[in-house]
């Protein structure tokens, strides 16, 4: 009697052990099949978010209007899904945690502010999936005062 309750505990550790694992499978599927559609969703996003900056750049309300709503669409739709994207607002100060600068920029300037977004970035539930890509330009330097000129003919040459 001992023995086949050894065995049947043998047994039933060795249908256990293939079910986890079966389980630890089909959780690795998942998980890869979730950031391949995470990665389609960014792409598609990506081509929105690039007609939207060529209407905005058209100036024509008759092309903004609506590619505005169409974005703004599928926006909503991805943020039900833990998808959110995000840009960088104009002189808005660079952060190296969510701003990406374009070029081949080593070194960031201190104080450097965002110019243009030219790339949306991308948070998945609420963690960071991608930067945004940024355009910059250097901090507003406090413009020189030119020094009054008096008398204008005293310094030119005779």
């Amino acid at each position: 009697m001992t023995e086949e309750v050894r065995q049947f505990s043998g047994f039933m550790q060795k249908i256990n052990d293939n079910e986890k694992s079966t389980l630890r499978l089909e959780v690795e599927k998942l998980r890869r099949s979730e950031g391949e559609w995470l990665q389609m969703l960014v792409r598609v996003l990506d081509h929105v978010f690039a007609l939207h900056t060529g209407a905005v750049r058209t100036g024509d309300q008759r092309f903004i209007e609506p590619i505005t709503n169409f974005q703004n669409a599928c926006r909503d739709t991805v943020r039900r899904l833990g998808l959110t994207p995000f840009v960088a607002a104009p002189d808005e100060p660079f952060d190296a945690e969510r701003h990406q600068a374009a070029g081949n920029q080593e070194e960031i300037p201190a104080g450097a502010l965002v110019s243009e977004t030219i790339g949306a970035g991308y948070t998945f539930q609420g963690k960071l999936l991608r930067p945004a890509l940024v355009r910059l330009r250097e901090a507003k330097a406090p413009a020189a005062k030119p020094e009054p000129v008096e008398n204008a003919a005293d310094e030119l040459p005779l």
